[in-house]
């Protein structure tokens, strides 16, 4: 089965389900597994979209993500192409969406065995009780919703919100949370932020994160991206704060 990756999450999750043979396309945002950045391009992610080298490609299947690309799966439908997408909006939902993709492409042992060792892996963490705002948007700031709060909690981390997609906020409910953490996972931008972003903010002098200077920066693959290396992006996220624990002894 010939398959066009129209999401970098869903890249790596048919990379570890090891089906990359299967592979004859994906985004030019697909750069995980560093494999996959050989695979024929088929342009963007949410915009972008090359239909004529999709057309060249015949794939099967064509495996979207997220509400976001809804346009392109009607467009593409209407081409007659069979679309599959998923679309979580939670951690639990991270997994199911693992799940129904094995089940589409005949990987369903694989599927299983990935989202329990994913939760094993989870529960190894403990992010002891410590309050945590993330940021997926700067300008205006926007809290990283979607299965951060989840992945957070299951932890045993306090997040800023309970659920919802990434949002903007009010400061105040801000500043009442206090975040002893920030975490700068910043959409589009890797590991390419400068954190006196956030220290220069006059309005945030009084957040107990920027008093003690503990905001830092994580590559936004490890946090945005509903699949595997979310395991990666907590692990990152308990090795920080464990660092800046022991500074203060």
């Amino acid at each position: 089965m010939n398959i066009v990756s129209g999401a970098p999450s869903n890249t790596e999750i048919l990379y570890e389900l090891g089906l990359e043979d299967s592979i004859v396309g994906t985004t030019s945002l697909c750069n995980y597994p560093p494999d996959a950045v050989e695979k024929p391009s088929v342009g963007g992610w949410s915009q972008g979209l090359n239909y004529s080298k999709i057309d060249e490609l015949e794939p099967d299947v064509i495996l979207l993500s997220d509400p976001l690309q809804n346009e392109q799966a009607l467009k593409l439908d209407k081409k007659d192409f069979e679309v599959f997408q998923v679309c979580p909006g939670s951690l639990e939902e991270v997994f199911e969406s693992i799940l129904d993709i094995g089940q589409k492409f005949d990987k369903e042992s694989e599927a299983l065995d990935l989202v329990s060792d994913m939760k094993k892996e989870i529960k190894k963490f403990d992010l002891r009780h410590k309050r945590i705002y993330c940021e997926e948007w700067m300008d205006p700031p926007m809290v990283s919703g979607n299965w951060i709060p989840h992945l957070i909690r299951n932890a045993n981390g306090k997040y800023f919100i309970d659920e919802g997609r990434s949002q903007e906020f009010k400061l105040s409910k801000l500043k009442d949370f206090n975040p002893e953490f920030i975490f700068l996972n910043v959409c589009g931008a890797g590991k390419n932020i400068d954190t006196s972003k956030i220290y220069s903010r006059d309005d945030w002098q009084s957040v107990k994160a920027v008093k003690n200077r503990n905001v830092y920066v994580i590559d936004d693959a490890l946090l945005n991206r509903p699949g595997p290396r979310l395991v990666k992006g907590l692990e990152k996220i308990d090795s920080l704060i464990s660092k800046a624990n022991k500074n203060l002894v």
